[in-house]
């Protein structure tokens, strides 16, 4: 199960797309997003739990488990199915259990860790390891804002249907196991910030002021941070605990802090304890109890911090504030935190070592941190890398209405800038109406239901470039100008004219050359023309086969061995391979608008563009030698397959 929202199924939709086959166990508690042929329906117990998952990784060949969180029922079982599997196989096909968690770095950060997250992390290492980590100057900052954290809405739906279906996934009261009655709570809480803001100014006012003070933020009473983390049953004990020993112990000049967890507004409310137990002790002047306010400032102006395990604790560590830790958590380490007892900790509270604590943060953003967040923005593709030739595999269902309208916008987005890029021709700002033209033609693919895969050789290549490839789709014209962005010969203005008028005026513009085909002179004139492209620029694109009909293994222009010998060029050989085009597509070749409509309507597709070695005419002593080779070239290719044939039996 995932985190309240959407994000579990962004990541099942970026995996499947990529070619990764993705199955949801869906449990009575509703997690929307997943389409019907991902889900794995399960309403049994949990003791019987880990047969079906153990069957469903068993006939699967699943890889790969994904959760949030490592303790509720599920998750746990999961977890110990996985290890138990593992110590059955060999390395290479043992299976990963991935855990996901709120950012142990705030915000703009997610956690993801193997197997156990939180006071159980792989991040429980001994400080003799930290400390022999490389030195480091200067701590990494996040990259990139979480934005706009919209797909938050969804968490309200989810959480309504949880909280009235009587489905247990753990022992005890939690909110990733909510009742009826937490949605008064939820109502409450935010009824409460509100008042807070008014009612606490004062609070705010002191603790800006020149007293010192020692911050205590308090923890959600259920977070499984409390129950299996440390020894307190809840935070009434902590409480009592901390301001006994402040009384005994503490500096008579500094306040205690408490700060509440903003998770726990509606909740729970320790007003009444905090000033009982500190009258009892006699220290209620010196004890303020507050909600809301901005941690930064607070902490920096703290004089200490003391925490069960929160990662309140790690921001404190993070602005130089000695903390003491009183829970079980991965940075308790001496000399990162204080390790004095309670008592010593109120008079001489201990700093960190600000070396080791540069590499104890560094190790922990770089192995356990991803620049990201689960409602607003999150990296899938940088975190979750997939080989392109997977990719070429994915064929997924046809799409549902929302993802048709989805489509259609995005198409409409792309032809909308075509139509802006004509008016940057007619005002001569030509090198935009260029860069208008490439982004169009992404746009147009992608409302098509195309995604493009790139596979590029990272060699420069000093001599002037003919890039080749296979031509097997009509859509391969939207290819050419979105992603090889080179200039070419086309006849597209024959079938386009219709659907992009004045498309000859923004081909021309962007250096692309049209071809007659019916008209012989228009041949020898665009040969002409494209040799004065070369010597111009240096490099152009072009479908030697000259036709959707004929492939590349039965026909190659004898031009290009003319225009690479005159240019002294290097040929670039590029292979396509389309995957997810239904038979029937190939049909509609030219006739634009129906094809469109096959595209809004079907099943996700691929194109997958890989660059090869150079080939250099000089080997050659002829055109006929030259063209042979690369016939044999594309025959051994699979990306030289049309999709007229059946996809399913297309290899990578």
């Amino acid at each position: 199960m995932g985190p309240l929202g959407s994000f579990f199924a962004r990541l099942a939709a970026h995996l499947e797309k990529r070619g990764v086959p993705v199955w949801k166990v869906s449990f009575p508690l509703h997690e929307f997003g997943f389409p019907p042929h991902m889900r794995r329906p399960y309403g049994g117990t949990m003791a019987e739990f880990r047969s079906f998952l153990r069957n469903e990784i068993e006939t699967k060949g699943i890889r790969h488990l994904f959760m949030y969180g490592d303790f509720i029922d599920p998750h746990r079982i999961a977890i110990e199915l996985v290890r138990e599997l593992n110590g059955q196989r060999p390395a290479a096909a043992k299976i990963d259990a991935w855990v996901f968690e709120l950012g142990y770095v705030r915000p703009n950060y997610v956690s993801l860790e193997r197997e156990r997250v939180n006071a159980r992390s792989g991040l429980n290492r001994p400080v003799e390891m930290y400390r022999a980590l490389p030195a480091v100057d200067t701590i990494p900052q996040a990259q990139r804002e979480t934005g706009i954290r919209w797909r938050k809405w969804w968490k309200t739906p989810t959480f309504i249907q949880h909280a009235f279906t009587p489905y247990p996934i753990i022992e005890g009261p939690h909110k990733l196991q909510p009742q009826p009655s937490y949605l008064l709570a939820q109502v409450r809480g935010l009824a409460r910030k509100h008042l807070y803001r008014i009612s606490e100014r004062a609070i705010l006012r002191r603790l800006r002021g020149h007293e010192p003070y020692i911050l205590v933020p308090l923890q959600v009473s259920s977070d499984s941070q409390i129950s299996l983390g440390s020894h307190y049953q809840g935070m009434e004990p902590f409480i009592e605990e901390l301001i006994a020993s402040f009384a005994a112990h503490g500096r008579p000049q500094d306040l205690l802090a408490f700060k509440h967890h903003p998770r726990d507004r509606g909740y729970n409310h320790y007003g009444r304890l905090i000033r009982a137990v500190a009258l009892a002790h006699g220290v209620a002047a010196r004890v303020v109890y507050f909600h809301d306010g901005p941690l930064g400032p607070i902490l920096k102006r703290a004089r200490a911090v003391v925490t069960i395990n929160s990662t309140v604790g790690l921001q404190a560590l993070y602005h130089g504030r000695p903390t003491k830790v009183l829970g079980r958590t991965f940075y308790n380490l001496p000399d990162l935190c204080d390790q004095q007892p309670l008592a010593a900790f109120w008079r001489t509270p201990q700093p960190s070592d600000r070396a080791l604590f540069r590499r104890f943060y560094t190790h922990l953003i770089e192995t356990t941190q991803i620049n990201g967040n689960f409602d607003g923005h999150f990296p899938f593709s940088d975190t979750f890398r997939i080989s392109p030739a997977l990719a070429i595999h994915a064929a997924g269902p046809s799409p549902g209405a929302l993802q048709v309208l989805q489509r259609l916008l995005t198409l409409l987005r792309g032809l909308a800038l075509y139509q802006v890029q004509l008016l940057a021709i007619a005002v001569g700002a030509r090198a935009a109406a260029r860069r208008l033209l490439e982004q169009g033609a992404r746009l147009v693919l992608e409302g098509l239901g195309v995604q493009v895969l790139m596979e590029r050789r990272h060699h420069p290549i000093a001599r002037p470039q003919i890039h080749i490839a296979n031509h097997g789709n009509p859509l391969d014209v939207l290819l050419v100008q979105g992603y090889f962005r080179e200039c070419s010969m086309t006849t597209a203005a024959r079938h386009l004219r219709f659907l992009l008028p004045l498309f000859l005026v923004s081909a021309r513009n962007y250096g692309h050359i049209h071809l007659d085909h019916l008209c012989p002179s228009s041949r020898l004139d665009g040969l002409r023309q494209l040799r004065r492209l070369m010597q111009e620029r240096g490099r152009l694109f072009l479908f030697p086969s000259g036709s959707l009909v004929t492939p590349i293994t039965e026909r190659v222009s004898g031009s290009l061995h003319l225009l690479a010998k005159a240019s002294d060029a290097v040929i670039v050989p590029w292979t396509s391979s389309y995957r997810g085009f239904r038979p029937a597509e190939a049909k509609l070749r030219y006739r634009p608008f129906a094809l469109i409509w096959a595209r809004l309507t079907g099943p996700q597709a691929t194109i997958l563009c890989r660059e090869g070695e150079p080939i250099d005419p000089r080997r050659f002593p002829n055109r006929d030698a030259l063209n042979r080779h690369i016939r044999r070239y594309y025959g051994g290719k699979a990306g030289q397959r049309r999709p007229t044939a059946d996809p399913s039996a297309e290899p990578a």
